[in-house]
């Protein structure tokens, strides 16, 4: 896969992350095989399940309530994951870590999360690292810095509509 193809999931999971109610962690996921979708996903409640704003301010209501980007993106594959690929804004917790080995994915990517991020989840996140090592699972982490959008070949909309989405989920 080349950074050109990075990129672009990249942008594609920063547009879906948009689509969580959550109003502290949009996440978003895209999980591919090769430069093929196979599904999406973002943080928030089951189907069926109210999101009301008492829910979503409360942490540890939201917490439990919650599904994560990379588990709802698994959820609606509904097909086997074996090598596929899974970009993700934010590294995945230990909790989607373990599920993303578990359907044998063979790589993940992420952007590199912000200072704020690692100090309140940098011992998960290492927890993460060191299962992705054991299971022999590529990981791909990009600096902000090192997102291409002109070389990904993305064509921008008048009003440059992407460029406006992920400049809005790179400077949380």
């Amino acid at each position: 896969m080349s950074t050109k193809w990075d990129a672009r999931f990249l942008g594609l999971a920063a547009h879906i992350s948009g689509w969580s109610k959550d109003p502290s962690s949009q996440v978003g996921a895209v999980i591919t095989d090769g430069n093929r979708i196979v599904s999406l996903g973002y943080n928030g409640f089951a189907a069926g399940v109210e999101d009301k704003p008492e829910r979503l301010s409360d942490r540890n209501c939201k917490l439990n309530l919650t599904i994560h980007a990379e588990e709802n993106a698994m959820i609606f594959a509904k097909r086997d994951l074996t090598d596929c690929t899974v970009f993700v804004t934010h590294p995945p917790c230990p909790r989607c870590a373990s599920k993303l080995i578990q359907e044998e994915v063979k790589r993940v990517v992420y952007i590199a999360p912000s200072d704020d991020f690692l100090s309140r989840w940098a011992d998960d996140l290492a927890l993460s690292s060191e299962m992705y090592r054991e299971a022999g699972i590529e990981v791909t982490v990009y600096e902000i810095a090192q997102i291409d959008i002109e070389n990904a070949g993305i064509t921008v909309a008048p009003g440059g509509f992407f460029r406006a989405v992920l400049s809005r989920f790179l400077d949380r």
